[in-house]
C-alpha cells in the first residue's frame, strides 16, 4: 500500500505510524501491523469536503484489498 501511495505522489514515512501528505491533504496514520489501519485527516483544502476525502481513502484501501 505504501508503494502505491508513493506512486500517487503521497509522502509516506517508514514504519507503522506517521503523517501522510499529498494533494493538499494531511493525515495521521497508525497500523497495527496486522489488519487495523486508522487514518485521521488533520488538514484538507477548504473547498474539499471531509466526506470526499474519506470516500477517496476508503476507495483506495479497497483497491488494495482492504475493507
Amino acid at each position: 500500500m505504501k508503494k502505491k501511495l508513493q506512486g500517487a505522489g503521497i509522502s509516506v514515512p517508514p514504519g507503522n505510524r506517521g503523517e501522510l501528505s499529498g494533494s493538499g491533504v494531511v493525515a495521521d496514520f497508525e497500523w497495527d501491523g496486522l489488519s487495523n489501519l486508522t487514518i485521521t485527516i488533520t488538514e484538507k483544502p477548504f473547498i474539499v469536503s471531509c466526506d470526499t476525502v474519506a470516500r477517496k481513502i476508503k476507495s483506495f484501501v479497497k483497491e488494495c484489498h482492504g475493507s
